[in-house]
């Protein structure tokens, strides 16, 4: 379990366990939008079960580095920079959150 920490919401003076207090993240997760309208819907979630006995099998390189992904590894399965709807393929997780952490800086 995380430590508790201020809320970073200027102004607020409630503990945060996660990125937020309480009432600051369920603001936080009405602005981000629904699963679908982030670009994970039933589309999604089908590609990922298709994925995942190849990745389990070893069979599978990080679409971004090339890299292989180990056997049964976690893997998140990539978007495409520019177009939410289409689906890269299966990446390793540096490389994910490295993208949507280089992406999220383009909007602040």
């Amino acid at each position: 379990m995380a430590m508790k920490r201020n809320c970073p919401k200027p102004n607020c003076i409630k503990t945060a366990d996660g990125r937020y207090c309480t009432e600051h993240n369920r603001e936080h997760d009405k602005q981000r939008g629904s699963k679908k309208q982030r670009g994970y819907g039933k589309e999604f979630q089908r590609d990922r079960k298709q994925w995942k006995p190849l990745v389990d099998a070893g069979l599978v390189d990080c679409w971004r580095c090339s890299k292989p992904l180990e056997p049964g590894a976690a893997f998140h399965l990539g978007h495409d920079d520019n177009d939410r709807t289409i689906i890269r393929g299966p990446e390793c997780p540096p490389c994910n959150l490295s993208a949507a952490g280089k992406s999220s800086a383009l909007y602040r």
